[in-house]
């Protein structure tokens, strides 16, 4: 179909057209020619050569100058180019002459120093996997990672980009096709002056050309009407275009369609009156004339894809603050952060944070005092009361709560000294028995693991009983760290009772053991509903009779028929998941003997407890060695992304969770999901099914009778399913904080790297949002202990040993309630707790991140919040390496900034209370006097510095110093001090 010869009349002019055709018009465009998209529709692009046109996707310096097809999102159509771009390629072809002199220049222009990035052996030059053989001067032969090539483009050394002024979008010549200029961002249309303009969608002001493409309606995974459909068309002589996305779709349709006796062609056209399959993810359809122009996505599925990707920012940053964010100053008390606001006083630039109060009373911060700074979990949905400012309204709360807090203390410690008090067993190491055990782990135990155990074992050989808590990811090892004290236990003839809360657990409890107690003379036993009557009752005999040394059980375990000869150690594993009554039968169990809690993600009470000394803690944060992050996606639900992200896990041969937590419609669930997704072959597990056959669908699914567990979440703790990698979760803003991480926690438990989508409706709650940022933002390993104190900051803690204390907790946040139970820990404990060093830092020095440099608020608070949460100079050269690879050359004030920040870092190492300046020095003053420095080197420093003893501290002449050197003046002269 030849449409060229309309190309110039539709110029100027915005098209309405399903995808796939201005896919079409664009690939017959003649080269060179420009299309430019949204960064997330890329991708709707990428197999333009089905339709035979060479594409370039986001092309570099590589590509200036090819007579192609170039396609662009609108951030890399904005990138810094270089204004002359032959000087910054170098085209190296077999057989041209480069005389060395130039050729050498030539690297040095574009960053290649000689020995460092290339050396030169004779007639040979290797630069990185580049290899250039010469004869004179003449290239004889060229390699590129071993393979020899005729012509190479070798581009500049990274880091080089930052001097380029110009934007590759001028660069690149010919027409502009502009896909949902909507959305194209307002810099890029003063540089389409000049060019010929295409617009495929609304949004812009250009009169319309209708093309005479009729648009067809999505089939909903109806392959009957499709089928009616192709029918038609063949029979009226239509040439029928089907592209594909997938390879496993691509199977399956040829199967399913046989009838039509489809063929699979590498380029379009297909021939007249015939069903013709392409590659290409390519979304919409329409019909043109004769042709007809289908698409997977218009088969299966609706609308395209609009999620956004949360991958986690590493634990240490705390995140952006956000205007809204309810903010704790000591001082003060509960504020609203209203954003950040630049303001210049005596000459000095600086950024403050806005703080209101109740009353519209308002605080302005500067930025460096964000340490001081602590979070209130309220949302705008539940706000906490703001404060009054300078009513003393704060101080009366917290004097009030610390009443409170110390009568709890007390209380706190009168039980842990009755445990301390409680004779109970010890179990000494066994030189002999102990090692019998390590033999069968097939890995190195993680640093984490090794200190846990440590701790555990240190517990038991104590002779009063333990009570830890061992928090740790799932598959961190936990279970190895039971196993080991299971060992130690039974060692000594005592018995262990393991309790978990599923059979499924049970089950593979029993195995693990089992495999690792091979050849040792104990007897393991499985208790759940599951077990065979004449098993229960043997089991039940030998662990009255002391013959079964170690049980493992769901709360069958608690029943009263179940009687020990003699109990040492009871291992909990997710206690949350147990009720009340359970709970209750449990401290009885454990009330004289060993007991050892196992958690993902504790639930706040229990890591109430751990936190403020009642129970041990141990935590396992270091994965095992290749395990990768779990990438989360957070989006409103969309049919086409369900189906996208099933069949690219099926297609690497993985199989996936469905989590749809409502029994009553959870067929209709499967009976859509086999219409959107016919490839894969589905099961389904809820509660309401009878348990046998719950277990045996997950055994199936596990040995691979299914590709698609659809699920309630029943499969919380379930079955270690290696191969299953993606879980799809409905409705995730109904569930909460624990429960979605145990569920995102049946996938990553391999080195294959795992996807979690989490699908919510267009509108949420506050609340819901923070808990979906929450877990998506924790998706870095070994966050579930951070998880589960998000989660107490969200929820609130409950009551912790009967009083009320949830009241305080919501005035003054969990943070502060903690750090006042703490402090009254260690007052009556004797303890003395080392205040937290806060340095006054006073410099009349511009120094912030400006807006110009770092255009996004939310971006700009979390490099704020990063800075000051760093606690090492490497922290903050990090943060620094960061800022330079994303936004460019650091400007003056931002230098600045990071020279205070590493500042304020050495002077708390130091003991250094304040840093202020007067009209002729800098006055540094210290807590304490005699002070302890090198005086021959602070004589000879390039400045005069005079030790002062009242105040105990030093002053340094600001004589020939600018104001941007005070900090690199007083970092020299404080590294000649000791540290305080």
């Amino acid at each position: 179909m030849e449409i060229a010869l309309e190309r110039e009349r539709y110029y100027g002019h915005r098209l309405a057209v399903p995808q796939v055709v201005a896919a079409l018009l664009f690939s017959q465009e003649r080269p060179p020619a420009v299309l430019l998209a949204p960064e997330e529709r890329l991708g709707r692009y990428r197999d333009l050569g089905a339709f035979g046109g060479p594409v370039y996707v986001n092309p570099g310096l590589e590509a200036w100058e090819e007579r192609a097809l170039f396609v662009m999102s609108y951030g890399e159509a904005l990138a810094p180019f270089p204004e002359d771009p032959s000087a910054w390629r170098l085209v190296l072809e077999v057989g041209r002459s480069y005389p060395r002199g130039e050729l050498v220049d030539r690297f040095l222009r574009m960053g290649y120093a000689r020995d460092e990035d290339y050396r030169v052996l004779g007639e040979v030059l290797e630069l990185g996997e580049v290899r250039l053989e010469f004869f004179g001067d003449e290239l004889e032969r060229l390699r590129v990672a071993g393979e020899e090539r005729r012509r190479h483009v070798l581009l500049p050394k990274p880091g080089k980009a930052e001097a380029f002024s110009s934007r590759k979008i001028l660069h690149f010549p010919g027409p502009v096709y502009l896909d949902t200029p909507a959305l194209a961002p307002k810099e890029v249309w003063p540089l389409l002056g000049g060019r010929q303009v295409v617009a495929l969608g609304g949004g812009v002001e250009l009169p319309l050309w209708d093309l005479g493409v009729r648009p067809l309606s999505p089939y909903r995974g109806s392959l009957k009407a499709l089928e009616r459909d192709l029918a038609r068309w063949l029979e009226e002589g239509r040439r029928v275009s089907l592209f594909v996305a997938h390879e496993r779709t691509l199977d399956y349709l040829k199967r399913r369609l046989a009838l039509f006796q489809p063929q699979v062609l590498p380029r379009f056209p297909g021939p007249k009156g015939q069903l013709s399959l392409f590659r290409g993810a390519f979304e919409g359809g329409g019909e043109w004339g004769e042709e007809v122009l289908l698409t997977e996505a218009l088969v299966f599925a609706t609308g395209a894809v609009r999620s956004r990707v949360r991958v986690g920012e590493g634990l240490a940053d705390p995140g952006a603050l956000s205007p809204g964010d309810f903010l704790i100053h000591p001082e003060h008390g509960v504020g609203q952060y209203l954003g950040l606001e630049t303001r210049e006083v005596l000459g000095v630039r600086r950024d403050y944070l806005v703080l209101r109060y109740k009353g519209e009373g308002k605080l302005y911060l500067p930025v460096e005092g964000l340490p001081l700074l602590k979070r209130h979990p309220g949302t705008t949905d539940d706000p906490p009361e703001l404060s009054s400012l300078g009513k003393g309204e704060w101080q009366r709360l917290k004097e009030k709560a610390r009443k409170d807090v110390e009568e709890l203390a007390a209380r706190l410690l009168v039980l842990q000294a009755k445990r301390k008090a409680t004779p109970g067993r010890a179990f000494p190491p066994l030189p002999e028995w102990d090692p019998l055990i390590e033999r069968g782990f097939p890995h190195q135990l993680t640093p984490d693991q090794k200190q846990a155990l440590e701790e555990v074992l240190r517990d038991l050989e104590a002779p009063f009983p333990m009570d830890r808590l061992i928090s740790g990811d799932v598959g961190f090892g936990k279970t190895e760290i039971a196993l080991r004290a299971a060992h130690r236990v039974v060692g000594h003839g005592a018995q262990v009772a393991f309790l978990v809360p599923t059979t499924l657990l049970a089950e593979q409890h029993g195995k693990t053991f089992r495999e690792r107690f091979a050849g040792l003379p104990l007897r393991i036993g499985v208790l759940s509903r599951f077990t065979p009557v004449k098993e229960e009752e043997a089991i039940l005999k030998g662990l009255e009779a002391g013959t079964v040394d170690v049980v493992i059980g769901t709360h069958r375990l608690l029943q009263p028929d179940v009687r020990f000869k003699d109990l040492g150690l009871l291992i909990v594993d997710e206690e949350h998941r147990f009720g009340v009554a359970q709970k209750e039968r449990i401290r009885e169990l454990k009330a004289e003997v060993d007991t050892l809690y196992l958690s993902a993600t504790p639930i706040p009470r229990t890591l109430y407890s751990a936190l403020v000394g009642l129970k041990d803690l141990s935590s396992i944060k270091t994965p095992p060695p290749g395990r990768k992050p779990i990438r989360t996606f957070l989006a409103p639900f969309d049919p086409l992304l369900v189906r996208e992200a099933i069949l690219l896990e099926l297609e690497r041969g993985g199989k996936v969770f469905y989590v749809h937590d409502r029994v009553a419609s959870i067929e209709a669930r499967r009976r859509y999901l086999e219409n959107l997704v016919p490839e894969a072959r589905i099961g389904v597990v809820h509660g309401k099914m009878p348990e046998g056959l719950v277990e045996e669908t997950m055994l199936l699914f596990a040995e691979g009778a299914y590709d698609v567990l659809l699920a309630t979440t029943i499969i919380e703790s379930g079955l270690d399913v290696g191969e299953a990698n993606t879980i799809l979760i409905e409705r995730a803003d109904r569930l909460g904080l624990a429960t979605l991480y145990q569920l995102r926690g049946r996938v990553g438990r391999r080195e294959q790297e795992a996807y979690a989508y989490l699908f919510h409706p267009p509108r949420l709650t506050e609340a819901a949002e923070k808990r979906l940022n929450a877990i998506a933002d924790l998706s870095d390993l070994g966050s579930g202990h951070l998880l589960a104190e998000k989660d107490m900051e969200i929820r609130g803690v409950g009551n912790l040993l009967g009083p009320e204390q949830h009241g305080h907790i919501r005035a003054l946040s969990l943070e502060v309630y903690s750090e006042l139970l703490e402090e009254a820990i260690r007052k009556l404990k004797g303890e003395v707790r080392e205040e937290k060093r806060h340095v006054t830092l006073d410099l009349g020095l511009s120094a912030r991140l400006p807006a110009e440099y770092v255009p996004s608020l939310e971006a700009r608070s979390r490099y704020y919040s990063r800075l000051a949460e760093a606690r090492t100079l490497a922290e903050v050269s990090r943060i620094a390496k960061e800022l330079k690879e994303r936004y460019g050359p650091l400007p003056e004030e931002a230098e600045n900034f990071l020279a205070l920040a590493r500042l304020r870092l050495v002077a708390q190492r130091k003991g250094v209370v304040s840093i202020t300046e007067d009209l002729t020095h800098l006055q540094v003053i210290f807590p304490r006097w005699p002070l302890d420095y090198d005086a021959r080197a602070l004589r000879q420093l390039p400045f005069r510095v005079e030790p002062t003893q009242y105040p105990p501290g030093f002053r340094l002449e600001k004589k020939g110093l600018k104001p941007r050197d005070y900090p690199e003046a007083l970092l020299q002269t404080l590294y000649l001090f000791a540290d305080g």
